[in-house]
């Protein structure tokens, strides 16, 4: 094949990968929220109220907020998850500067009562039946293990929690983890418990739009997901800046098992060597390197090395990747490496995804 030939492919292959990116991203509201209320009695709830609280109050007693979003009802039951990020709303707090917090998988049932504090709330109220309170899953007669929650050790994101108005957890490998058993297994979805980072600092309270938000417009909790079906490919992340542009790695045909598609490298370094890697899971988070180059494969799974390939004058190549067969909804991840004269040595693409069929 000439030249001209091979950059004429090349052209055509990226015209084609646009058109066939499909990943989706949807908003899954929240259809359950509470507030635990630090308590010896456990008798303070605020389930239909217009606010959840998190954080310490200047008195030094603790509000954790609980957020369950409707997975299973809102996403397709086929779906592979690339991501899951929280967002919420603060209204109301004393701090300026943004605070960390953290999100945990819930590990049981809780509910959510008629019970409606007066004012903004951050006090609660008498617990109604069925509320979750410090020491109740479900007031008066279910209990937490432990009180103030039952939840994973560890966090599944991290969230700086603003002062005041908007603002979204960081992308994580949890997190996705987490929606996707909740897709799976809906009876196994008890949400999430949003604390602040460090509970022995007090004054670091937010009041966050609940569900039942009485802000105009209402800023309620909602959870972004993106995902793939399969038969679909995407991406995940942003190549290392080469030159203008960015690295870039696209995966071009239509992923089913037995056949044969191409995996397709743009604004790579020209003339050089590189490798494809690859996984069966993808790290939304990226592992940074240096400032807007990461790794975006999963480092707690294994990574297999792929073929090698050789970048052209433009600093595209192509090569053909063989699907396996038998393994319909495996989600496959590919991130090209490059040799070039970066303090690295090297410079990485973003990842490309796909879903077989």
């Amino acid at each position: 094949m000439t030249n001209s030939s091979l950059l004429a492919l090349c052209g055509l292959l990226l015209a084609t990968t646009s058109a066939l990116t499909a990943q989706t991203t949807v908003s899954v509201p929240c259809n359950l929220d509470n507030t635990l209320y630090q308590s010896a009695t456990g008798n303070l709830s605020n389930g239909k109220g217009p606010s959840v609280f998190s954080g310490v109050t200047a008195t030094g007693s603790i509000r954790r907020a609980l957020l369950r979003f409707d997975v299973a009802g809102t996403l397709p039951a086929n779906a592979v998850v690339l991501s899951a990020v929280v967002n919420l709303n603060v209204v109301q707090s004393t701090v300026f500067l943004p605070t960390p917090a953290t999100g945990h998988r819930v590990l049981r049932a809780w509910g959510e009562g008629n019970s409606t504090a007066s004012g903004p709330g951050g006090g609660g109220t008498a617990a109604a039946t069925g509320d979750a309170t410090w020491l109740h899953t479900f007031w008066s007669t279910s209990f937490w293990t432990t009180p103030g929650g039952d939840f994973a050790a560890a966090p599944s994101f991290t969230l700086a929690m603003p002062g005041l108005g908007a603002g979204s957890s960081n992308p994580s490998e949890q997190a996705a983890a987490d929606v996707q058993s909740w897709l799976n297994n809906p009876s196994q979805n008890f949400g999430w418990l949003i604390k602040i980072a460090d509970e022995t600092v007090p004054s670091t309270a937010r009041r966050i739009s609940s569900r039942e938000s009485a802000t105009t417009p209402p800023t309620p909790p909602t959870l972004s997901v993106t995902y793939l079906l399969p038969g679909q490919v995407g991406i995940v992340g942003i190549g290392c800046p080469v030159g203008s542009g960015t690295f870039q790695d696209a995966y071009v045909g239509t992923p089913t098992g037995g056949t044969t598609i191409q995996i397709v490298q743009t604004n790579a370094p020209v003339g050089t060597i590189g490798l494809n890697y690859l996984s069966l899971g993808a790290n939304p988070a990226g592992v940074p390197l240096l400032p807007g180059c990461s790794i975006w494969l999963p480092l707690s799974q294994p990574l297999i090395a792929g073929n090698v390939f050789l970048t052209n004058a433009v600093g595209g190549a192509t090569s053909p990747f063989p699907l396996p067969s038998g393994f319909p909804g495996f989600l496959i991840t590919t991130q090209a490496v490059a040799i070039d004269a970066s303090p690295l040595g090297f410079t990485l693409s973003n990842a490309a995804v796909l879903v077989l069929n």
